[in-house]
């Protein structure tokens, strides 16, 4: 993805003052503050933690990005507006507002990147008559080192789409969301994470309930390692560029496990995700499936890697008469 930043304002929205401190200009961006804020771009378009929405037909704030011509007021409006739920709940927490004028593949965006401050320590040197002594200083303010927003909003100017990474928080005594309902006016969607789980444990139950016994699976990809090893790593097989398609899954689990499609597609049906969406996955849950773990009663763990779940010449997997899985290990070095 390429990302060409325009112009960023940064706005201080400290719970603990009165007011906000809004500027009135965007900021000056050296060659480290354009790397920083463009991989923070990046981040939050390939977190699984997004999710993609639309404005409500009723969105105050959709009607102002509309109207409002002026990039640095728009900024200004919207640190306000989170400034005032900040001083409403104080479950919510203070940060950095960074909102940013960008093209992602020549994609006209606006994105909102809210960088919750971190409490920690810096050094301070002080003379003392002659002599000079350090110290350390505790900071309630500290900006996130890495590259990554806290909440982020990623606006696309051409279709009207939301890209969204938000938290719960304590709202009127229950924990809710504030971005999208109180602020930017978006439909409440699936986060992509809770939409790859939906799918693997979909396609899982269908496969287990379609092929209960062992011998059944002859004609399909061996099961050795358990149903979750074949299915997820089937699933993960389909990743391109961080990216699933579940039109693709559904047409492995039709060729593969034939038996278990029509489940699949009902169970599916059920959970809100849609055929043709496709899943942005982060490279680090796509390497959480890389691998599987088995434990045993004595709380002995095992990880390993999935591809090699199927294999007869790595490892076996005994199931015993009651129902019970060994596993034993070939080849091991000592």
């Amino acid at each position: 993805m390429e990302i060409k930043l325009n112009q960023i304002v940064l706005h201080l929205l400290d719970s603990g003052a009165s007011e906000p401190v809004l500027s009135d200009r965007a900021m000056d961006m050296d060659a480290d503050l354009y790397e920083y804020f463009t991989a923070v771009i990046e981040r939050a378009f390939a977190s699984d933690d997004g999710k993609n929405c639309r404005f409500l037909p009723d969105s105050a704030f959709a009607q102002e990005m509309a109207q409002n011509g002026d990039f640095v007021d728009l900024s200004r409006r919207i640190g306000g507006v989170i400034f005032e739920q900040l001083l409403q709940y104080p479950a919510i927490p203070a940060g950095d507002l960074a909102v940013v004028d960008f093209a992602a593949d020549g994609v006209p965006y606006y994105g909102v990147l809210k960088l919750n401050y971190r409490p920690g320590y810096t050094h301070a040197t002080q003379r003392l008559g002659n002599g000079q002594f350090s110290s350390m200083v505790p900071q309630r303010t500290l900006l996130p080192g890495t590259p990554k927003a806290d909440e982020a909003a990623l606006f696309d100017r051409a279709n009207g789409t939301v890209r969204l990474i938000e938290k719960k928080y304590t709202l009127d005594e229950k924990k809710d969301f504030y971005l999208s309902t109180r602020v930017f006016g978006c439909t409440e969607a699936v986060t992509e994470k809770a939409k790859l789980k939906a799918v693997c444990e979909s396609a899982v139950a269908a496969v287990k309930e379609a092929y209960p016994e062992p011998e059944a699976l002859d004609d399909v990809p061996p099961f050795d390692g358990g149903t979750e090893t074949a299915v997820e790593l089937m699933v993960r097989n389909q990743a391109v560029d961080n990216q699933i398609a579940v039109e693709d899954v559904c047409t492995r689990i039709r060729e593969n496990y034939p038996l278990a499609a029509p489940k699949f597609e009902a169970a599916l049906a059920e959970t809100g995700v849609e055929e043709t969406d496709r899943l942005t996955v982060s490279p680090a849950r796509i390497k959480k499936l890389e691998s599987r773990s088995f434990k045993t009663e004595s709380g002995i763990e095992i990880k390993i890697p999935a591809e090699l779940c199927s294999s007869d010449e790595a490892v076996e997997f005994i199931h015993s008469a009651t129902g019970g899985l060994s596993l034993l290990i070939k080849d091991v070095l000592i």
